[in-house]
């Protein structure tokens, strides 16, 4: 994977209500960059918040018969 970092040579100031989306920069960059950025945070949010991986619980409901 990739590692990011901040590129300080491209930092821009704008009023509030005028800077650029989010959106339209990502939509300009190819697959393999979008799904390694997502991986990224992705971690980050894990170590954060020292999530596990547990079992996923599942339920059936089910209906007795009438006798």
């Amino acid at each position: 994977m990739n590692e990011f970092r901040l590129d300080r040579t491209k930092i821009a100031i704008f009023k509030l209500g005028n800077e650029p989306k989010d959106y339209v920069y990502w939509l300009t960059q190819p697959i393999e960059k979008r799904i390694s950025a997502i991986e990224f945070y992705r971690k980050q949010y894990h170590q954060d918040y020292a999530t596990e991986s547990r079992l996923q619980r599942v339920y059936n409901i089910t209906q007795l018969a009438q006798s």
